[in-house]
Order: structure tokens, then sequence, then C-alpha cells
């Protein structure tokens, strides 16, 4: 990112998370700048720019912050392969100019601890002997294609984002779980829907490194079957029942 490399910058920049500590906080009710790897926008901004600038590209912040030298702006965007990262934008409190912006990895941490720690206990309850694979399956094939497998998607005529993932665990757990909101749009939106879930169990799988049937035993009571198939190798995406998911990473079963 633009302005990051340089020391006096990272030095004003650690001083500035120190501040995030004690700074007076105002909270707002703008939603995260969602959309497909928003994180992009950042490429717009530089040094210099205006707090007026600064929002035309990125769009309202969910919350501002004022310490005794800095006045700052806070988003979520969306980060390919990462999910939503937390950013600070940092501006002079005097001018309101643009002076550096940097990824909050102690919140991306704390939110990843906290996702952990709800889903967890669905993750369990694939660990019961009552909680069997619901189909035949290849251990080499559950080891291949053993990760953490992400989707999103958004629609700005609606301000409408969906987002999924399917966690397999090499030892034959699995967690799936899933978001969804959307609103009316606009400063004061006249409608809105939100929800979250997710389920767990054991999974088992038959085919091979092409395509085939991936069966999930859930711990709560029934199966499902989900149809997959290689999307592309070089982009680490997979087909599951028609939807692309993007490869996340190696599988945080616990």
């Amino acid at each position: 990112m633009p302005n990051e490399g340089d020391p006096t910058r990272e030095n004003q920049m650690n001083k500035i998370h120190e501040f995030l500590m004690v700074g007076m906080i105002f909270s707002t009710t703008a939603c995260a700048s969602i959309g497909m790897n928003s994180v992009q926008k950042l490429e717009g901004l530089s040094p210099g720019m205006s707090s007026e600038q600064v929002v035309e590209i990125l769009g309202e912040p969910e919350s501002t912050q004022m310490t005794e030298e800095k006045w700052i702006l806070e988003y979520t965007l969306h980060e390919n392969w990462k999910g939503f990262v937390p950013y600070v934008v940092v501006f002079d409190k005097d001018t309101r100019t643009l002076e550096g912006w940097f990824e909050d990895e102690e919140g991306y941490r704390e939110n990843q601890t906290r996702m952990g720690e709800t889903f967890r206990p669905l993750l369990e309850q694939g660990q019961g002997a009552a909680v069997a694979p619901a189909g035949p399956n290849d251990p080499d094939l559950q080891r291949w294609i053993t990760g953490n497998y992400y989707y999103f998607s958004s629609s700005a005529v609606v301000s409408a984002a969906s987002e999924r993932s399917l966690t397999l665990c090499a030892d034959g757990r699995f967690l799936e779980s899933g978001e969804f909101s959307a609103s009316s749009g606009g400063a004061a939106p006249d409608w809105g829907a939100a929800s979250r879930g997710g389920s767990g169990g054991r999974w088992s799988i038959s085919g091979d490194r092409q395509s085939g049937t991936i069966s999930l035993s859930f711990g709560g009571g029934g199966t499902k079957n989900i149809r997959y198939q290689v999307g592309s190798q070089e982009e680490q995406t997979m087909v599951f029942d028609g939807t692309m998911y993007a490869y996340a990473g190696v599988a945080d079963c616990g």
C-alpha cells in the first residue's frame, strides 16, 4: 500500500495505534464498505487528500475517533483470500488532510478469534461417535481437498451482501456457515434484514481431483450431498453446487 514503507510514517502509525486505545470514540451509523476486494480502493488514496476526497473514494466510515493530535476514520474492507479487514485512516486534526492509513492487524486477529469461538461448538458436534460420515470416503481425496473455502457477493442496487464459508477438516469434521445482510440503501434506509447461521458435523468424499461428491452428516441430524468441481487451479477456486468458492487457507479446526 502507498506510504507504508516509510520508517517515519511507521513510527507515526505506531503512535496512532496507541492513541486508539485512549481516544474519544464517536460512533456513526454508516455501513462497512462492502464489495468484493474493496481493499483495492486504497490504491486511490494519497497523502494530502482532503477528508471529503477520501470519503468519496472509500464511502462513509463505520466510526470516527478524535485524539489529541489526529482525526481517525475506521473502515472495514473486503480482501480476497482474507475476508473483511479493519482499516484505520488518519488525518491531521486541524487541517483534516490525509496523513496515512494502515490495516488494524490486532483488530483483524480479534475478529477471527471471536468467529472461531462462535463456531467452535459447531465443529465439536462432529467429534461425537454418534455422528458418522454420510457416504463412502476416499482418504487421499479427503487430504487433498481439506481447507477453508470462502464465497462473497454483493449488490449495490439493494445494498445487499452474502458471505459463505465451508471448512473441511483433515480429521473428518466440517463447518458450514453463512451471513446475509441487506437494506434499501441511502442515508436513512427504510428497510433492512440480516441473518447469520452455521452448522457442523462429519464429512466424506468420493470422486477424483476434478469432480465428485462431498457428503455432509450434521451433528444436529440430517445429511446433505455437495457436488464439487475444480474451478481454477491458478486462482485456487472450487465450485460447490454451482457456486464458485475461493480457497482461503489451511483449515483452522482447533
